[in-house]
């Protein structure tokens, strides 16, 4: 379905020891920038750009200044 429709951008929010697998299908597929919910560090080829966001640390900094 994602090759199909042309999608180029994704987000990742799946446990930690499935987060590569799931990039490398959609990078397979055709996605070349991933937004990823995902705790570890992921490998991609050049050419694809990700982005990590830590759900607890910007929860963590919104919390400081209340």
């Amino acid at each position: 379905m994602v090759r199909e429709r042309g999608l180029k951008v994704a987000v990742v929010a799946v446990p930690a020891d499935e987060a590569q697998e799931m990039v490398d299908t959609l990078v397979e597929a055709g996605v070349r920038a991933i937004l990823s919910y995902a705790p570890i560090t992921l490998s991609v080829p050049p050419g694809v750009r990700i982005q990590t966001v830590d759900p607890a640390a910007l929860l963590q900094r919104m919390a400081y200044y209340l």
